[in-house]
């Protein structure tokens, strides 16, 4: 599942950094990980992402929570 979480982020990109590097988002995606282990529900994931990700990143993270709920959908679907 990790791998999988890792390119998803990846792809997504949130902080629109370029040229990403393969880790860049490493911490962030592996407390996404711990998160989707504890939660059954794609709009409780979608809040602990933005959250791991405002903390992370402040105002440099400008995504919605309607991003971030696309993207726990692919992790959930992902792990289903």
């Amino acid at each position: 599942m990790g791998d999988k979480v890792f390119e998803i982020i990846n792809e997504w990109n949130p902080v629109e950094i370029y040229p990403l590097l393969e880790d860049e988002y490493c911490s962030e995606s592996k407390r996404v990980i711990e998160a989707r282990r504890k939660l059954n529900s794609i709009e409780e994931l979608a809040v602990e992402i933005f959250g791991i990700f405002k903390n992370s990143f402040g105002k440099e993270f400008t995504k919605s929570i309607e991003e971030c709920k696309a993207i726990a959908e692919k992790i959930m679907k992902y792990q289903q």
